[in-house]
């Protein structure tokens, strides 16, 4: 008897170092940007997470990552959901306040309206860089040729494989990502969402792996 409750004892203890440990806090109020529904500003967040891996009663490896959003990587300024909103006007809304680059990577870019934004900026001086899709290049309504034609930088993936990418970094200042792909079908058809994050911290992050991806295209 006493031999099972320590095998018990034991298995209890093991148990609970495989599970580890998860914390997370978070304090956040809503807010409006313009006329966009589902807008969330979250002032701080902090997310603790301890990893603990075992084999059998011994410890290997213990990881530990803080990460504090509210200093970085950044703030979420809003979200928006294609087909109730218009995204493509949310976009090139915010397109419009780049003053010095705005650099793309999308995966599939058909929309007429968002490749109007982007000639805009260009006949503004402002540096606009572009990275589709491989297989998206052809594709019926391709801005491709329309943006390279217009004088914007547009190169297409060196990855094998898909580049999957669908976010826009402006200025150093403000990322716009999502599911939401820059065509036709994502703001008519498809159930898209897209999210609006204003920082520094998470626009570098963003400009790194544009600069990675560009550097592999062609």
């Amino acid at each position: 008897m006493k031999a099972t409750t320590a095998i018990a004892i034991i298995i209890v203890f093991i148990a609970g170092y495989i599970f580890g440990a998860f914390t997370a806090t978070t304090t956040g109020t809503t807010t409006t940007l313009t006329e966009f529904r589902a807008t969330t500003l979250i002032k701080t967040t902090s997310i603790t997470t301890t990893r603990q891996i075992t084999a059998t009663t011994t410890i290997h490896e213990t990881h530990m990552t803080t990460v504090p959003i509210g200093e970085a990587p950044g703030i979420v300024n809003g979200v928006c959901f294609s087909r109730p909103d218009r995204c493509d006007a949310l976009i090139a809304e915010l397109l419009g306040s780049a003053k010095h680059y705005a650099y793309v990577a999308v995966y599939s870019f058909t929309n007429d309206l968002l490749a109007d934004a982007l000639i805009e900026l260009r006949n503004r001086d402002v540096d606009v860089k572009v990275v589709i899709e491989e297989q998206q290049v052809n594709v019926r309504g391709s801005e491709y040729m329309r943006l390279k034609n217009a004088g914007i930088d547009i190169k297409i993936d060196g990855n094998p494989d898909l580049m999957h990418h669908k976010f826009v970094v402006i200025d150093d200042q403000l990322v716009i990502t999502g599911s939401y792909n820059w065509s036709m079908a994502a703001e008519d058809r498809n159930d898209e969402n897209l999210v609006v994050i204003s920082g520094e911290e998470v626009a570098r992050l963003f400009r790194a792996e544009f600069e990675r991806v560009w550097s592999e295209a062609r």
